[in-house]
C-alpha cells in the first residue's frame, strides 16, 4: 500500500548555523564543491579555472594541492568511493581524474564529454566507473580501467535540457540522473549494453538524485517543493513517500548517516532535518544570506559547504542535535 506523508506548512524559524571556517583562495565565484567520504578533504573548483584541495580533519584547515587547469572554469567534482581519485568536470566538457592520494595530485586521465559544461560527476561505488552530465542533456559513462583515449563506454541521450545531477546505486550498474527538463531518469549497465529504465516526472527541474544504502529507494528534490521518494524496483514509475508544503528551490537532499532522517538544502541556504518517520521538520537551520554559486554536504550531512559568488568557501556545521 503507498505511504502517503502529509502535507506539512512553511519550516520554522531556524537555529543559525555555526560558521567553521571561512576559506579564501579563489578570484572569481566558487561553482563546484566536494567532500571526501571520510570528511577529511574539501575540493573546491572555481571560475577561474582553479581547484583547491583542503585538508579539514582538524579545527584548523590547511590547503593540501593547488590545481591548476587551462583556464577554463570548474564546474562540477566528485571523489572515488575510496577517497583516492577526484573527477573535476570542466566548462568546455573536458573531465580530468586526478589521483589525490598523495600530496600531489596526478593526472590519470583526461576524458571528453560533449558540448558545453560537465555539470555533474558520480564514480561507481566499485570505482570501475564514472558517470557525467551536463550542458547537452547527454549521460556518458566511461569505464576507468580500460583504454581508449578517454571515449566514453556509454552515451544515453533522453533529457532534453541540461543534466543537473547524477548518482549511482550501491550496486554500481544502476544510475539516476536529474535535469532542468523537470524528469529524473533511471538508466541501467549491463554487459556492454546501457538503456535508460525509466523516466520520473517532475513539477520543475531535478537539482538532487541520491539512491538509498539498500538501492530500493530513489530521493529526488529540486524546483517543485516537493522531496520525492520513488520505489526503484516498480516496473512504472511509483512515489511512495513526498515531503512537502515548504515553498522555494531545493538544492540537495541526502540521507542522514542512520537512515532516519532526510536533509535538505535550499535555494537560501536553509537547513532542514525531516524525520521519515512522522514526516516532521526535526530541525531547522539558518544560514546567513549570501551570493550563493553552489552547496555541498558532507557524507554524514554533518557539515554544509558552500561557494560563494566572491571566491569565499564557507562551511558551517549544521548538526549537533543529529547522531
Amino acid at each position: 500500500m503507498e505511504t502517503k506523508f502529509p502535507t506539512i506548512g512553511p519550516p520554522p524559524a531556524g537555529t543559525p548555523a555555526k560558521l567553521v571556517y571561512a576559506l579564501k583562495k579563489h578570484t572569481d565565484a566558487v561553482i563546484s564543491l566536494a567532500f571526501s567520504t571520510d570528511r577529511r578533504i574539501m575540493a573546491a573548483g572555481g571560475r577561474d579555472g582553479l581547484a583547491c584541495l583542503w585538508d579539514i580533519e582538524t579545527g584548523k584547515p590547511v590547503e593540501r594541492a593547488t590545481i591548476r587547469g587551462n583556464g577554463d572554469r570548474l564546474s562540477a567534482m566528485a571523489f572515488s568511493l575510496n577517497n583516492k581519485h577526484l573527477a573535476i568536470g570542466s566548462g568546455t566538457g573536458q573531465i580530468t581524474v586526478q589521483d589525490v592520494g598523495e600530496k600531489t595530485p596526478q593526472v590519470i586521465k583526461i576524458l571528453r564529454g560533449g558540448a558545453g559544461s560537465i555539470d555533474a560527476l558520480a564514480f561507481s561505488p566499485d570505482g570501475r566507473f564514472l558517470a557525467g552530465g551536463g550542458q547537452d542533456g547527454i549521460l556518458r559513462v566511461w569505464d576507468l580501467r580500460k583504454g581508449g583515449g578517454g571515449v566514453p563506454r556509454a552515451i544515453l541521450p533522453g533529457h532534453t535540457k541540461p543534466v543537473r545531477t547524477v548518482a549511482f546505486g550501491p550496486d554500481g550498474r544502476t544510475i539516476a540522473t536529474g535535469s532542468q527538463d523537470a524528469t529524473a531518469r533511471l538508466w541501467t549497465l549491463l554487459g556492454i549494453c546501457a538503456n535508460q529504465r525509466m523516466s520520473l516526472p517532475h513539477r520543475g527541474e531535478v537539482n538532487s538524485v541520491l539512491f538509498s544504502a539498500d538501492g530500493k529507494t530513489l530521493l529526488t528534490a529540486g524546483a517543485d517543493h516537493v522531496i520525492w521518494m520513488w520505489d526503484c524496483g516498480a516496473t512504472k514509475p511509483t512515489a511512495f513517500a513526498s515531503l512537502s508544503g515548504f515553498t522555494g528551490t531545493t538544492r540537495q537532499a541526502v540521507y542522514s548517516a542512520d537512515g532516519t532522517a532526510i536533509i535538505s538544502v535550499g535555494a537560501a541556504c536553509d537547513v532542514l532535518e525531516w524525520s521519515l518517520k512522522n514526516s516532521q521538520i526535526r530541525t531547522a537551520w539558518q544560514l546567513p544570506a549570501n551570493v550563493v554559486a553552489c552547496v555541498a554536504l558532507t557524507p554524514d550531512a554533518r557539515y554544509l559547504g558552500r561557494g560563494l559568488e566572491n571566491g569565499t568557501v564557507e562551511v558551517y556545521r549544521v548538526a549537533e542535535k543529529r547522531s
